[in-house]
Formats: C-alpha cells, structure tokens, sequence
C-alpha cells in the first residue's frame, strides 16, 4: 500500500513541478500528461503502451488524489491477503477501468479525450474489502464500531459524486466495481476452501492423537481393525509429505 500511495504522490508532485515551471517550459505539462494519462482510444495507446498502467497513478487535482488515496488506506488495510493482494485488486480495478472506458468511447464516441485518476482501482479495492469482511467494525473521527458494509456505500458515493451525467468515466468506475466484485468472490471462495482445509487437518490432528493416546495407553492390540488401517494411512501420508519437502530442499 506504501509503494501505491508513494506512486500517486509522487506523480502529482511531477505534475504540480510541471505546472509551476510553465513559465520555462510551458509545453511541459501538456507532455507529461500526455505520457502519463489514459487516451480515448485504444489505438492511441499505441504511442505509449504503459498509459493503461500510468493513468491510475496520475492525478491533476489535489482534492482528487486525497479522496482516492485515503480510501486506498483505510479500506486497503482491511484487505486480507496482505500487500500482494492488494496490489493485484488495485491493479485489476484499474485495467478494468481502462477497458470500460475504451469500450465506451469505441461505441459511443470519444465523450472525453483522456482518464486518469486511480478512482477505478480505488474502487475495486473498496468492493472486495467489503465482501471479504463486511462485518469488520472500525472506529471512524466520530463514530465507533461501524461495520464495514456501510462504509463502503459512503466511500463509494465520493468516488463517484464528481461525476455529472452518464459517460466514459463513469465506465470506467463501473469497470473497478466489476473488477471488485469479481476479486471479492474470487478471493472469498479461496479463503474459504483454504479454511475448510485447516479444519480438515485439524480434525486429523485430533484423530491421531486420539489413537495414538489409546495405543501408548491400552496397547497397539486396542486399536480396532479400521483404526489401525486409519493410524496406518495418516502416517503413511505425514511420511510422504516430509519426503517431498525434503526433496524440494534438496
């Protein structure tokens, strides 16, 4: 989340020393956007094919970059998964947010000549935080212990509340809400296989400590036919996942 805040920040900073040394150069500004900024078209991109990652970094307004980067903070550090996911949400969010765009001006004509602005990835991470853990209470200037699930309805409305009539921005923060949905129930559905696993594990934790407990205790002869076959297949695969590892070392 650093590394993304720092980005942005440092962009705008780029951006404003351009502007204040347009007496000098007075051109400068208008080709560093052009760089940095997402154009209309696709084909437009050809020039400089790295605008689709540059545009969600690069801010014009102060109050623009501020709203987008302290929803990137706070909703970002209750993103689970960590920085990597993190990453891959604001990265999906923003490309997303490219395509819907594009799309828009390829069908409907070029509404607006260039995007930039991190909103559509701001966005896509504002959505998953919220479907990875809506019930996440947190402690906001005023109130206390407020769920998250009715936070990202607010934070969702400043994202989008400088946006007059229907167009290709608006596309394009649609295209970060798509994207967020979609990392939301992607991500949820690993995290829950991943717990449906260590539970599963830990019930046969349990389970061989039961017949182990029962063997050391009554004699291996206790141990029923099935439950020596069941001690028998647990050890056998404990045995064979630390020859694997082993191997990995090796």
């Amino acid at each position: 989340m650093i590394v993304l805040v720092s980005a942005s920040l440092a962009v705008y900073l780029l951006m404003l020393l351009a502007w204040l040394l347009r007496g000098v150069a007075p051109g400068l500004v208008d080709t560093l956007s052009s760089v940095l900024v997402l154009p209309a078209l696709p084909a437009e991109a050809l020039v400089c094919p790295w605008t689709p990652l540059t545009y969600m970094f690069t801010h014009i307004s102060f109050i623009h970059l501020l709203v987008n980067m302290l929803w990137l903070i706070g909703f970002g550090a209750m993103l689970k998964g960590g920085a990597r996911t993190l990453a891959a949400v604001y990265f999906a969010g923003g490309l997303a947010g490219a395509g819907a765009f594009w799309i828009y001006n390829t069908l409907c004509g070029n509404s607006i000549s260039t995007l930039a602005g991190a909103s559509a990835a701001v966005i896509a991470v504002v959505v998953a935080s919220a479907i990875l853990s809506p019930r996440r209470k947190v402690n906001l200037l005023f109130l206390t212990n407020v769920e998250i699930r009715y936070i990202a309805p607010v934070a969702l409305l400043t994202l989008f509340v400088s946006i007059g009539n229907f167009g290709a921005d608006t596309c394009a923060h649609l295209g970060g809400l798509i994207a967020g949905l979609v990392a939301g129930a992607v991500l949820h559905i690993r995290y829950s296989l991943m717990s449906d696993r260590a539970m599963a594990k830990a019930r046969e934790v349990t389970r061989r400590r039961i017949l182990l407990d029962k063997a050391s205790t009554s004699g291996f002869a206790s141990l029923s036919v099935s439950e020596r076959s069941e001690l028998f297949e647990v050890s056998r695969q404990d045995i064979a996942l630390s020859v694997g590892k082993n191997r990995k070392q090796r």
